[in-house]
């Protein structure tokens, strides 16, 4: 059940801060996507090329230092483009506390997801 809020309207609209804010966000994800253009048409041609080989075979495909950095860099810019993505439906759709544990929960995940995977293509190309 909702309480009544003791805000006036403009300290409602104070309290979601400046439309500036918005406007980096709005930028950084369209940095990312034109970013993951070509890093997700180069890990496609990675990974066809690399589902027919063997464990070895992609140990020393990925030992490489261009193809590794292809697989970090695509990682990289889709673990940001996907926290930035979910951080703005977050602010869109929820309130108060379920926001700013939401906001919490994504940064936290987007970060595990992002160290695993990290961790994983380095485990595999520095081995």
């Amino acid at each position: 059940m909702d309480r009544p809020s003791l805000r006036t309207p403009l300290s409602t609209v104070r309290y979601l801060g400046s439309a500036r804010l918005g406007t980096e966000a709005v930028w950084r994800q369209k940095i990312t996507a034109v970013a993951l253009i070509p890093l997700a048409f180069s890990f496609v041609c990675l990974a066809l090329r690399l589902v027919s080989m063997d464990y070895d075979g992609v140990r020393a495909t990925l030992e490489r230092p261009l193809p590794l950095m292809f697989v970090l860099a695509f990682v990289i810019a889709g673990v940001v483009h996907m926290q930035i993505g979910m951080r703005s439906i977050i602010d869109d759709y929820l309130q108060g506390h379920k926001r700013e544990w939401a906001l919490i929960a994504n940064t936290l995940a987007a970060a595990a997801l992002g160290f695993a995977c990290v961790v994983a293509a380095l485990r595999i190309g520095l081995a």
